[in-house]
């Protein structure tokens, strides 16, 4: 039976909502850059909107009202997982005959969470008195480039190889009943979601998804003057360079150090990676001494660090390289994700995740990818900014150098 959770925190934390199902609970992991501030609490427009975050590993779902009240939340582990855990197996699989199934998967997957979501943002308005009768909905869609070609039916095979060509790029809006059609045969879908106008945001890259470009909608500065740097860490670390408003993005795969691993959430493994570290346990190469290699250290095991350590390499490899690309150092460093929500960037700088140089520039903003669909929606735009370079690791000649360097840990001074 796959896991259910609250949407609060996508498992991350094991809080008390996860597991429930039966009830609307309020969602805490949103960014704050898309609240309407001042906004009395009119309903007017009599407008709802609904976001859905495509994780390869989790799905997440919220329901806002006109003035960008959370109502209502739900999260899932993504089904396709039974398939494959990763987007290159899915992509194998997609291209060995079950493009179809995977398709149908995360179709209803999705129906499911948004008529949980809807449902229970229904019950709050109605409890406060407000009839519901001509409401209209918008509905927000975003994930990486895979996850969305795989929603819309699209072919993967141009991403198996290289030169890393998507089917396509660009944003789509369709309605619900269309996107939908043969998905919600089995439900009860009500006239006010069939009706809804779905947006699936647009992709970069095959790298960098709609989940990231809809992060840095929410999060990078408008007026453009900055240099930032967005990192979305997931089953894959997705990274969006913003200078002086022109984007640059790459990615790196993670493995399970962050996301669906043996840790209920990755802050727990930050955490004690870290003070391994400071108490002389574990070495800068990794190892962990006697009887800690054996035994393990308060839950702290050696398989884990070296997961933890493929992972970081990865990561600060692409963030050196993608930094020296575009030739700047970045004034500020949003972390999305999981990570971006429950870790101390103490432990960020301690374990090398983070280079010691960030110190003092970064922010944790959650969920960037709902919090800038729900950016986007509630500001009625129709286009969303999604222009600049993307940034193919494998065929930069110093990433395999930096990518062993960068798994060592530093030694404190």
């Amino acid at each position: 039976m796959s896991k259910t959770y609250c949407g609060a925190c996508r498992g991350e934390r094991g809080c008390r909502d996860c597991q429930a199902v039966g009830s609307s609970v309020q969602y805490a992991g949103l960014t704050d850059f898309f609240v309407q501030e001042n906004n009395p609490k009119a309903y007017c427009d009599n407008m709802l909107y609904l976001a859905a975050d495509l994780g390869t590993t989790t799905l997440a779902f919220v329901c806002v009202d006109a003035c960008g009240e959370v109502l209502a939340s739900y999260g899932c582990e993504n089904p396709q997982r039974r398939t494959a855990a990763d987007v290159i197996g899915r992509i194998d699989a997609s291209l060995h005959g079950q493009g179809e199934s995977l398709t149908n998967e995360i179709r209803e997957a999705l129906i499911k969470g948004f008529l949980f979501v809807l449902t229970g943002g229904l019950e709050i308005l109605r409890g406060r008195g407000f009839n519901s009768n001509g409401m209209r909905m918008r509905i927000g869609i975003a994930g990486n480039t895979v996850m969305q070609h795989l929603l819309l039916g699209y072919s993967p095979e141009g991403m198996a190889k290289a030169p890393f060509i998507p089917y396509s790029t660009q944003m789509v809006v369709l309605a619900f009943s269309e996107l939908f059609s043969q998905a919600m045969e089995a439900y009860e879908v009500p006239c006010i979601l069939k009706r809804a106008e779905v947006t699936v945001f647009p992709c970069l890259s095959a790298f960098v998804g709609g989940d990231v470009v809809a992060g840095a909608n929410a999060v990078f500065s408008k007026k453009k003057e900055r240099v930032e740097l967005l990192i979305d860490f997931g089953t894959n670390g997705e990274m969006l360079l913003s200078v002086k408003g022109k984007w640059y993005g790459t990615a790196v795969a993670m493995g399970s150090a962050i996301e669906g691993g043996r840790y209920a959430y990755a802050s727990d493994l930050f955490r004690k990676i870290a003070k391994a570290l400071e108490n002389g346990v574990l070495d800068e190469t990794g190892l962990l001494c006697e009887p800690c290699f054996t035994e393990g250290y308060e839950g702290l095991l050696q398989e884990d660090v070296r997961e933890f350590q493929l992972a970081k390499g990865a990561v600060r490899a692409g963030i050196e390289l993608l930094c020296r690309y575009a030739g700047v150092k970045p004034e500020r460093i949003y972390i999305a994700g999981g990570v971006g929500r429950y870790c101390e960037p103490e432990d960020l700088f301690r374990t090398g995740l983070l280079p010691k140089e960030f110190s003092g520039k970064v922010t944790l903003v959650g969920n960037s990818s709902i919090g800038g669909i729900l950016s986007c929606l509630l500001k009625g735009e129709d286009m969303i900014y999604c222009e600049g370079e993307s940034l193919n690791l494998a065929e930069q000649s110093e990433f395999e150098e930096m990518y062993y360097r960068f798994m060592n840990f530093e030694k404190e001074e």
